[in-house]
């Protein structure tokens, strides 16, 4: 892999330092006073080179955009359906007994998403 540009430095720092998992806009958004001459097309095209390089994830979760997360190691979503809210927690699994053969199926990768109320919205 070549060396990143300034730009994909740039965003690629800017996830990192974020935990909201935003989607393409927010991080247009969160870079461009930070950058000359920066586009959304810039940053869109750098999101998807960060995910072609493994550097970034893209999670297509029930949002109307894509969102973007520069946490790599093992982790599931909490999505909050009132606010939108994203959160990372530790991994969740399913069953040791999952039997993918039985389904004619051969799982490579569990991407675990629940949905539901966030404490901040539930408390209201």
């Amino acid at each position: 892999m070549k060396a990143l540009t300034k730009h994909r430095e740039l965003i690629l720092q800017d996830l990192r330092d974020r935990h909201d998992h935003p989607t393409a806009k927010m991080v247009f958004e969160s870079v461009r006073d930070k950058a000359d001459k920066i586009s959304f097309a810039t940053v869109y095209n750098s999101l998807e080179y960060l995910v072609e390089h493994k550097l970034v994830n893209k999670l297509n979760i029930e949002s109307d955009s894509v969102r973007y997360d520069a946490f790599l190691s093992d982790h599931s979503h909490l999505i909050c359906t009132s606010c939108g809210t994203i959160l990372d927690v530790p991994a969740l699994s399913l069953s040791e007994n999952t039997d993918w053969k039985a389904m004619g199926f051969v799982a490579n990768h569990i991407d675990i998403v629940v949905s539901g109320t966030c404490s901040s919205c539930h408390s209201h």
